[in-house]
This record gives C-alpha cells, structure tokens and sequence, in this order.
C-alpha cells in the first residue's frame, strides 16, 4: 500500500488503539493527571466524560499503565445490563469465583475480597469505560460500592468514564446520592488545531517517516475543520487521504486531497464546515483585489486641489523635497535604553508577562513586580512551576524553553528581560513591555549575570525522583527512558535502582545537564521537549541546537 511509497513502516494511522503510538495532549495530560492524584488521595468518585472518538479509552488504558503496583484493578468496558452481571464482572476482574452467586454473594466476596488486600497494603480501583450505558439501578449499585470503607478511609476508588450522556444521567434526581459523591470531574476536549498539527508529526514520527511536512499547512487546517480535533476521525481522514494520494502519485498531501477524502466518510462522522476559517473563496479574493486596485488608482491620479498623497511632493511643484535618510538605531543601545527606562520592578512584570504569553496565558495584573515574588505569582496565575538557576546561553540552548533572565548594567542597576528566541549564533529576541528586541549575543552575553527564571509546566505533575524511590512517577520515567533507548526493557522494575540511575546519568551527559543520577527540574524539562509534549521552544531550528 502507501507505507513504501512514503517511507513508512507501518500505517500510521490504524484505528486500532496501539500504545506505541500514545498521544496525550494538554487536556488529556490534566485529566491524566487529576486522575493519579485522585487515586492517590483516596477520592471516592471520578467522572470523565468525552464526545465520541476524543480518546477517552486511551486515557484510561494509560492510567492503568501508571497506577502504583500496590493497585488492584478491575476494568469493565462494557458495562453490564443488571446489578448481578456488574458485581459478577468485577468480581471476574478482581480473580474471584462468580459461578451462581448472587448479588449478596457477590458482595460479600468482594467486600472481603477488598479488606484481605487492604490489610495487606494494597487499593483497589474500579475503573467503568463506556458508563453511559448504565442503567439507574445499576449505577445505584456502584453507588453502594462506594459504602465499602474502614473507619479512616474507602476501601476501593471508582472512575467513571463516558460520553457527555453519562453527566446527563447523574443529574437525575433518583441519583442525586451517587453525584454529590462524585468528588473530581473532567470533560475531555478535542484536540485545537496545534495539537492536530502535533498528534499528525507524533504519530508518522513513529511509524517511521524521515521526510517533514508530509502533511501541507492546508492539509492540516483542512483536517481540523473537518474532525473538529478528534483522534480517531483524525485517523480516518488521516489514512484516506494518504491513499488517495499514493493512487495518485502525490508526494505531499494537500488540503484537496484531505477533503475528498473526507467526504468518503459518512456524513454524520465528520463536521464540515460551510466557512473554512482562514480560507476565502475565490471569488470574494477576486473582489478583494479589485477594490484593492481602485483605491491604488484613486489613490495615485491628481485630484485638483489635492496633493498627490504618493508623490515626493505636491503636484506642480518645481521644487520637490527629497527625504532625509532615516538615522540608523543601533538594536543594542534602544534595547539597553528602553530596559533600563522601564526600571527593576517594570522589566520583572513585563518580562513574565511576556514569557507566559508564550504558554498561553494571559498577562498579570501587576505593572510591578519584586523579583523575589516571581515564583509565586507565577504560581497563582497559571499552572507552571519555577526554577531558577545560574546558567548561560549554552546550557539554556539545551534546556531549549524561553525564560526570564537578570541583566546587570552597573553593580547597583539591575533589570529583567525575557529571552524568547535565539535566533543564531549571533542573534537573541528578547521581550520587554510587550515588544521584541532582536539584539547582538555578543551584547546579551555582556550584561547577563547568569541568573534565570525558568518558567515550565511539570505536565505528569512529576517530584523530584531519586535513588530508592518507586510507585507511578518512577513507572513514568522508566517507561519514557526505554522509549528513548537509555534502558532496556526488562530493566524497568518499578524501582529507582542502579540501572535506572545509570540511565539517567547517560541522558543527562548527553543532554549536557549535570549527571547527578537525579531528576529534577532541568531533566524534566528536557525530557518533556523531548517527548515533544508541545512547550513553547526557544530555537527556532533543531539545527541551531
């Protein structure tokens, strides 16, 4: 099929869920993430509900993957039709006999099914995908589950995931019980149109691909208006339309070739819309031009009366002005002015301000700001956390994220800047009350002390893991360093042991981070760019890295 013709593997794009292909966006990070900590914390109830296609089974099949091994778990996928058949399936799950038992039965074993492992350290979870499809009575009986519980805390967690039908149902009032126990609650959205973008690169990525951009701009807008974002009718297009263009000897896909692909799909699965956003139908792109060219026109014949507004000077003039050359502004010196000018507590606000504009988030409240309150205003105006270090531009070009730096014109005058790009070995882009500065590296490297503010999101809510530590965040990480060849397969035990620690040191010597064997801030950030899990970077090319 197309796989050869465009350097594939395999199909990228397989319904199929395949965990190799794991893709979880910001959303999906969150919801993830408010899952483990749910678990974690003894929550009894969590609802997570989901259009049709947004990945909701994937979501739950990688928490399954990252729960502690001190877990039991019991996943139904299809939920039962009668309170009996429910116990029975949970009871299947949890390794207990079922045959001709009933619901008393049934309960009596799994309540002392769950004592016994709670006495021996461990929880159990209960985890319903597809809960929309219960039954009142029968969610009344998860609702009973709930109840089973020593006198400190429940004896078993429930996650309950769905379509949007499944809130509809909790809102009925003979439920009311099971939805004031509902204690953490997530409805998980279609991707935007970045991570459509993303989730296309992750996944030929994976299958192979060595060529960029196989998938053209248009084809990328054009796959999102069509999908609206979600995964799985991102994949049927996605794989359509690489047929489509391997039957006709395309080496790139464009946004034709997308949206006829798109219409062979049934209607009812994709959303086209009638005004594709961004595009304008060519005959209102005619019009535009045309009204462009009359104003040109208008705007360049003589009116008596009124100057000619696109000559040198005014019309009859036997004198005409020549214009002065502009003087030319040194990018350095107006930066140094303008920085100093907005003083110490100014170029710190301005400066996070621009920074968290590049994830995403809105600007402070503050004109002002002490340098020594960055972290927690960062901390309460956004989800991203705040390291600061003593570095410069080379080990800031391996951690690759746009921060917040000090800049030290005399002993007693210090200011703040935010470093958003650097562009090449001679140039930086610096943010500065709302505008870019483009200056030299060499002016940069002169009055940078070192010091900068690291502004990151820890998106697996991840501690600072060391030697001797297990549970899930050292699952987590065992599973990213086989992903990225820095540990073997079968050397992920669970535990931060001697291989996990070597691997470590290996990644952080490459990487060029300080080989402690430890992970903390600098080797998450790296890791997560590396996992591409979409941070604003601070290259513009992998080349300059």
């Amino acid at each position: 099929m197309y796989t050869e013709f465009y350097g594939l593997q395999e199909k990228p794009f397989a319904l199929v869920p395949d965990p190799k292909y794991l893709f979880l966006a910001a959303g999906h990070r969150e919801a993830l993430a408010h899952l483990l900590y749910a678990i974690e914390e003894g929550e009894g109830f969590v609802e997570i509900v989901g259009q049709v296609g947004t990945g909701k089974t994937t979501l739950c099949r990688t928490l399954l993957d990252r729960v502690g091994s001190d877990v039991e778990i019991a996943f139904i996928f299809n939920p039962s039709s009668s309170e009996v058949e429910l116990l029975a399936s949970i009871c299947r799950e949890f390794g207990l006999p079922t045959a001709a038992r009933s619901r008393v039965e049934l309960s009596e074993a799994l309540n002392r099914f769950l004592l016994e492992r709670k006495a021996v350290g461990r929880r159990a979870l209960l985890v319903i995908d597809e809960a929309q499809n219960l039954e009142p009575d029968v969610l009344e009986q998860i609702r009973l589950l709930s109840n089973l519980e020593t006198e400190r805390e429940k004896l078993i967690h429930i996650v309950l995931i769905g379509q949007p039908e499944l809130e509809e149902n909790l809102k009925r009032e003979d439920l009311r019980q099971l939805r004031q126990r509902v204690t953490v609650r997530w409805n998980l959205q279609p991707f935007d149109r970045n991570e459509v973008r993303d989730y296309l690169e992750h996944r030929l990525r994976i299958a192979g691909l060595q060529k960029p951009d196989l998938f053209t701009a248009g084809a990328i807008r054009a796959i999102y208006r069509a999908t609206r974002g979600i995964p799985r009718l991102i994949n049927a297009i996605a794989d359509r339309a690489l047929l489509a263009g391997y039957s006709k000897g395309r080496r790139q896909i464009d946004a034709r070739l997308v949206n006829e692909a798109a219409k062979e799909l049934p209607s009812s699965e994709t959303r086209l819309s009638p005004r594709p956003e961004l595009d304008v139908p060519p005959v209102f792109a005619f019009g535009l031009v045309a009204i462009g060219l009359l104003i040109g026109l208008v705007y360049t014949v003589s009116i008596p009366g009124i100057p000619n507004a696109s000559a040198g000077a005014s019309v009859g003039s036997a004198n005409p002005q020549v214009a002065a050359p502009a003087p030319q502004i040194d990018p350095d010196r107006d930066f140094e002015a303008r920085v100093r000018k907005a003083g110490l507590r100014g170029s710190v606000a301005s400066s996070i301000d621009a920074v968290i504009a590049r994830w995403g988030y809105p600007a402070l409240e503050r004109k002002e700001l002490d340098p020594n309150l960055i972290a927690t205003v960062v901390g309460e105006s956004s989800s991203l956390r705040v390291s600061v270090l003593r570095s410069n531009r080379e080990q800031i070009r391996h951690l690759n994220i746009p921060a917040v730096i000090e800049l030290e014109f005399s002993e007693t005058e210090r200011r703040y800047a935010a470093l958003l790009r650097i562009k090449s070995e001679q140039r930086v882009e610096l943010g500065l009350n709302g505008e870019v500065f483009e200056v030299s590296s060499r002016f940069l490297d002169r009055i940078w002390t070192g010091r900068a503010f690291l502004l990151w999101n820890n998106y697996e809510s991840l501690p600072a893991l060391t030697r001797g530590m297990n549970g899930t965040a050292v699952r987590w990480l065992q599973a990213r360093l086989t992903e990225l060849g820095y540990l073997n397969r079968g050397d992920a035990s669970g535990e931060f042991d001697a291989r996990t620690v070597g691997a470590i040191r290996r990644f952080q010597l490459e990487k060029s981070l300080a080989d402690s064997g430890e992970v903390g801030p600098e080797t998450l950030i790296t890791l997560y760019q590396l996992l591409h899990y979409g941070a604003p970077r601070l290259l513009e090319s992998e080349e300059l890295s």
